[in-house]
């Protein structure tokens, strides 16, 4: 028997404030790498200070940590994507930063 795999059935979002800084995650469900970027391009926000992401669509991912330290954004975002046995789903993590450092 074939593992099971989940999607979004439409675009998801949760906001956080941890030690000042502002997180606002937003999910969505896409077919392909093309879609998954699109939806990045939509709902990134130039000024925030950062907005990681990573998706997963079959075999095919991708991550970026888009200046947070190498290996602390993208890469548990996406973890976090296959430990909910999700596929065709992009996250795009939005952070403003607040004064105090996470790590």
């Amino acid at each position: 028997m074939a593992a099971m795999t989940w999607t979004l059935d439409g675009m998801a979002e949760h906001e956080s404030v941890i030690k000042g800084s502002t997180f606002l995650a937003r999910a969505a469900p896409v077919p392909d790498e093309t879609a998954a970027l699109a939806f990045f391009n939509e709902v990134a926000v130039p000024d925030a200070t950062h907005n990681c992401w990573a998706f997963r669509t079959g075999q095919r991912y991708r991550t970026s940590d888009d200046g947070e330290p190498s290996g602390t954004a993208g890469r548990p975002i996406l973890s976090a994507i296959e430990g909910q046995d999700f596929d065709n789903v992009m996250i795009v993590v939005t952070r403003w930063f607040g004064g105090v450092k996470l790590g």
